[in-house]
């Protein structure tokens, strides 16, 4: 595993934060170890859906700012590229995410282009362990080198988005969702968030700390300071310096487990070279993951997988801030939601749980209930297990 370092920042100041990422890279050789002069960087930050940076959905455009300056420094030409699934794919539409995100004040202070299209393409990945044929963007082929620069946040689906997550970002706007219809169990998904991982090969990730999310992330959480950026040339061994760092044990993530099946890491903090700062110094408390609303069914029966997901797994459900905007139902994977009466209605019978409508929701309306039943199937199939495992 490569080191990862971490710098402490406790706020959103551009020099200081321009200080601290250039302290975390210095500590892993300078940027001109992952630049080179001429090469064409793709830069790509957290936009999940346009939003005030304030309320901690995106990556900071302070960070952002100080990974483009970086880059430039190193004789990058620098492209800031994401594909959120909720932008309108129109001037007007990528003018607005970018304006409200900062990022357009970003691009204007340093010259940094901004990507303002999709051009999906498909490439083959025989490295995959799920997927062998990668839906990516234009943007990545195109690019000699990859940094990624994500939030620290927790995830409804995967309980916790970072490094390894934020390169969902390079898949083409609404062929997620197409992800997820077919990947249903969050150790699938983590699957092939592993295998974008391998595809992607980012050069890079540096990790906006300074003020992560916790509980309903990626978008209804709130905004936990936590005052630190880090940095690695490897992915996996960020996150799980990133949930060491915030207080929860890295292999509670499917993505970090799966990880560890593939020989990618121990999952053990003890065994990352950490540079900088200790991660038990922060003494981050009271950050809290979402409670697994949706459950891994990778231990049941086949024929018993469709009918765990409805006992196991919370249910969204449309609460009253929803002003009928039908954001959610052109974005649901499964096409199960309407609006009935200016409001939406979401067919529990046939919802994959995927809770593409609760992190889109811009006015936080879609509520996470959790099934009655949920405590006593999880005893039953833990029983089922340990007897298992004695015979």
């Amino acid at each position: 595993m490569q080191p990862v370092s971490v710098v402490r920042c406790a706020e959103y100041d551009i020099d200081r934060v321009e200080a601290a990422v250039r302290q975390a890279l210095t500590l892993l050789g300078g940027m001109e170890r992952f630049v080179q002069p001429g090469q064409r960087v793709l830069i790509k930050p957290n936009l999940l859906q346009p939003s005030d940076p304030a309320r901690a959905i995106v990556t900071h455009p302070a960070v952002l700012r100080a990974v483009v300056r970086l880059a430039q420094e190193a004789g990058g030409q620098v492209l800031i590229a994401d594909n959120p699934a909720v932008v309108p794919l129109t001037p007007r539409g990528w003018d607005s995410a970018y304006e409200k995100s900062g990022w357009a004040a970003v691009a204007a202070e340093t010259g940094a282009r901004l990507n303002r299209e999709i051009v999906p393409q498909q490439r083959p990945h025989p490295e995959g362990r799920l997927i062998k044929r990668v839906d990516t963007s234009h943007f990545v082929t195109e690019a000699d080198v990859v940094i990624s620069v994500p939030k620290l946040k927790t995830h409804e689906l995967m309980r916790y988005t970072g490094a390894v997550k934020n390169l969902f970002g390079t898949v083409p706007g609404a062929t997620k969702f197409g992800y997820h219809v077919k990947l249903q169990t969050a150790d699938r998904f983590a699957e092939m968030l592993l295998d974008l991982v391998s595809f992607v090969r980012p050069a890079l990730t540096v990790m906006d700390a300074v003020v992560g999310m916790d509980g309903d992330g990626p978008s209804a959480g709130r905004p936990f300071p936590i005052g630190a950026i880090l940095a690695s040339a490897d992915a996996v061994a960020l996150d799980v310096a990133a949930l060491t760092l915030v207080g929860h044990e890295p292999t509670t993530v499917p993505t970090v487990a799966k990880a560890v099946h593939r020989s990618w890491t121990s999952g053990r903090v003890s065994e990352l070279e950490v540079r900088g700062e200790d991660l038990r110094g922060f003494g981050v408390r009271g950050f809290q993951l979402p409670a697994g609303r949706r459950a891994t069914s990778g231990h049941m029966p086949a024929w018993l997988q469709q009918w765990g997901t409805r006992l196991l797994n919370a249910s969204p459900v449309v609460g009253e801030r929803c002003v009928g905007c039908g954001l959610c139902v052109e974005n649901c994977p499964a096409q199960t939601i309407a609006l009935v009466e200016g409001k939406a209605r979401i067919r529990l019978a046939d919802c994959i749980r995927c809770y593409c409508c609760h992190e889109l929701c811009p006015e936080h309306a879609i509520e996470l209930q959790q099934p009655a039943l949920r405590p006593v199937m999880e005893r039953m199939l833990g029983a089922r297990r340990s007897l298992r495992a004695r015979l």
